[in-house]
């Protein structure tokens, strides 16, 4: 059975942007409160940057707020994240880059268990709140399973 890599969420402006790039701007608001990625409703994309919906943009406190780069829904949020890392978008260091993006793969990597560990306590704390002695629950592959709370032997 074939799953999306990068499903799409709903925002709260209700667009659907890919799980990857609001991973992303977790990432980044972790390592750089100043600094965000903005998505551009079409209306105020200008024609150069039409086809490039997001731009991260650096808010400093002591200065007016600027765009670091754009970014098109093609583009890879990690590849994003390595020129970050290396601190200039435009730098043609191809080691100083793999190292950037071999850093940025281990963060996302990082962020996505996280957040396994989380929804996965969530899921406990729900069970053990629950009265109910059995659940059932699907899969990410769609198959059923149930989970049980009797003990094994009976309990003994």
């Amino acid at each position: 059975m074939h799953q999306f890599s990068n499903p799409a969420v709903l925002t709260e402006e209700g667009v659907f942007v890919g799980e990857k790039w609001i991973r992303l701007n977790e990432i980044i608001q972790d390592h750089w409160p100043d600094v965000s990625l903005r998505w551009i409703p079409p209306v105020n994309r200008s024609n150069v940057d039409s086809s490039k919906p997001y731009a991260i943009v650096h808010s400093p406190s002591n200065a007016a707020p600027y765009i670091i780069m754009f970014a098109s829904e093609l583009d890879d949020p990690v590849t994003i994240l390595a020129k970050l890392y290396q601190g200039n978008t435009h730098q043609k260091d191809v080691a100083s880059f793999i190292e950037a993006q071999e850093d940025a793969e281990a963060m996302f990597e990082l962020k996505k268990a996280k957040e396994a560990r989380e929804e996965a306590i969530d899921m406990a704390a729900w069970f053990v709140g629950t009265h109910k002695n059995w659940v059932k629950m699907k899969r990410p592959d769609g198959s059923i399973y149930k989970i049980d709370r009797t003990l094994p032997n009976g309990g003994r």
